[in-house]
């Protein structure tokens, strides 16, 4: 019986135990309503309506919506959506989320 030597692989950058490394820019949804509101009574109780919502969908750098504390920087998403004909006068953000595909979507729910 003969024993022969493996070759060593050589090094790579990222093992298979390590996460791949993250995007440089990720697409992601933002969910705006404006700032002006309708006032309604409704039980004795005053509520307030966004008068107009839209959904709209911006690719940016992943450390954007990736910050150490988890979120994302609303700053400078709304900096963005400024610039792309969205004035902060008169939207604001009310919620932004990556979009995932179908098939991860249908095994995480």
């Amino acid at each position: 019986m003969t024993i022969s030597k493996i070759p060593k692989l050589p090094k790579t950058k990222y093992s298979v135990d390590n996460d791949p490394p993250p995007p440089k820019t990720v697409c992601i949804g933002v969910s705006l309503i404006t700032k002006e509101v309708h006032h309604i009574i409704q039980d004795d109780r005053h509520i307030e309506i966004p008068v107009d919502d839209e959904v709209v969908y911006l690719t940016v750098n992943y450390d954007v919506v990736n910050l150490p504390c988890g979120g994302a920087s609303y700053d400078i998403i709304a900096d963005i959506l400024d610039t792309q004909g969205y004035p902060r006068r008169l939207w604001q953000i009310m919620s932004v989320w990556i979009p995932v595909e179908n098939d991860l979507a249908n095994e995480i729910f």
